[in-house]
């Protein structure tokens, strides 16, 4: 687990979305995200799309799957 959340912090601090990368190094769905973080699918989708870029609900998710702080330096 700990190579996942590792691997996971690194992509997006390279700049790689945030949403995208929990849903593939997870095997999340949107559903399961959403759950995990406690925002709708439509903000997961908003914020995968770079609609909305919110720190706090980046931090939400980021908290959600135990990854460290990077939400500062997400870019879209």
């Amino acid at each position: 687990m700990a190579d996942v959340i590792e691997t996971t912090a690194s992509a997006i601090t390279a700049g790689v979305n945030l949403v995208k990368t929990i849903k593939e190094k997870f095997g999340y769905t949107a559903e399961d995200l959403a759950i995990a973080c406690g925002l709708t699918v439509e903000e997961l989708n908003c914020i995968e799309t770079g609609a909305d870029a919110e720190p706090s609900k980046l931090h939400r998710i980021a908290h959600s799957v135990g990854l460290p702080d990077v939400t500062p330096q997400i870019q879209h």
